[in-house]
């Protein structure tokens, strides 16, 4: 959990030196405009107080985000990791390939299994169709998480791409609600190729 954190507090880095960068110049313009003290005595006790914003923004952050993480990593048993900090989350599946499957009849199997997922939540199909599957989920904490699910089949196997990202786009860390959507969806993903396989496709050697 230590490596998550630590990436999670990289991850913030910009944000948090942001934050105080503003803070210290706010201090030392209230010291210089405001108390009249000289630029050159303002600015040590300002840059300081803006580090300590910037590290307490950073750490606290970072910290709360771990507890939310840590908790949902738990409910759905998966082993939280700093792979779970970047965003959006990318997971690829790899299977045999099938020789009888196209690529649409593959997607439309993975759409049905992942539209009656009890845990995963679906909450709409916003783009369907020839290896293409897009669609929105409600993800842990009632978070909403935008997936794309790309299905390609042919002589080397059939391969499948999954990215979630939170559905707003400035967020910085989210508690890896991304993160446990891709890995749910990886597992529905996968177990839907094998079946498609083993219930009437013949798998490519």
């Amino acid at each position: 959990m230590l490596d998550y954190w630590l990436a999670a507090v990289r991850r913030l880095a910009a944000s948090a030196l942001l934050t105080g960068a503003l803070c210290a110049a706010a201090m030392t313009a209230a010291l210089v405009l405001g108390d009249g003290a000289p630029w050159r005595e303002a600015a040590p006790p300002s840059l300081a107080v803006g580090a300590a914003v910037a590290l307490a923004f950073a750490a606290v952050l970072s910290t709360a985000n771990l507890v939310s993480a840590a908790r949902t990593a738990r409910r759905h048993g998966l082993a939280l990791g700093p792979e779970a900090v970047p965003l959006p989350c990318v997971r690829e599946v790899r299977v045999p390939g099938v020789t009888d499957r196209t690529a649409f009849q593959l997607t439309d199997g993975v759409r049905y299994a992942v539209e009656r997922d009890p845990v995963l939540r679906p909450a709409e199909v916003t783009a369907f169709g020839h290896g293409k599957l897009d669609l929105t989920v409600r993800g842990p904490s009632d978070t909403t998480v935008a997936a794309r699910i790309r299905v390609t089949t042919g002589p080397e196997g059939t391969t499948a791409v999954v990215e979630a990202r939170p559905a707003t786009s400035h967020k910085r860390l989210d508690a890896a609600a991304c993160w446990t959507v891709a890995r749910l969806l990886e597992r529905r993903v996968e177990e839907t190729l094998r079946a498609e396989a083993g219930d009437g496709g013949q798998v490519r050697p």
